[in-house]
């Protein structure tokens, strides 16, 4: 009993310092949650069923490859990414066509899976360009900026 007389405000301290450490660990996993889960959650139940190969991604590249300079197809989730900078003499309807055409390499399931974004650029600026065309998933055609 002597002990605890003598040393009580130590006791005291360390009390207090093991009920912020356990406020500490309550607030930090309510707000940054389990770093264990998935990035995406389950929005990618049924991805392997329709996933794009890279196979896929290189015949798509090959498809357009005559009508541009540069193009890159990425995955990200439940997106596909197309980056497509044109040739200078491409004007904006021929430019809207490398969509369709993209659209023509992938099987219909992975169009109903994969929303599609076509980001088409040329490297001299002009009032055109660059343009962004949107899927959604469930549509059939793209929507595009600039056609406001």
């Amino acid at each position: 009993m002597n002990f605890f007389k003598r040393n009580k405000g130590t006791l005291i301290a360390i009390a207090i310092f093991l009920i912020l450490l356990i406020v500490a660990v309550q607030v930090f996993n309510m707000f940054l949650g389990n770093g264990e889960k998935t990035l995406y959650g389950n929005r990618l139940d049924g991805r392997e069923a329709v996933r794009i190969t890279t196979k896929e991604m290189s015949s798509i590249k090959k498809s357009l490859k005559d009508d541009v300079k540069i193009i890159t197809v990425d995955e990200q989730g439940r997106i596909l990414n197309v980056v497509i900078t044109v040739k200078e003499d491409t004007d904006l309807d021929g430019a809207k066509n490398l969509a369709t055409r993209v659209l023509e390499q992938l099987k219909d399931k992975q169009k109903e899976y994969y929303d599609i974004q076509v980001f088409i650029d040329k490297d001299a600026k002009t009032d055109n360009f660059p343009i962004i065309g949107y899927k959604h998933h469930t549509k059939d055609n793209f929507t595009w900026t600039k056609d406001r």
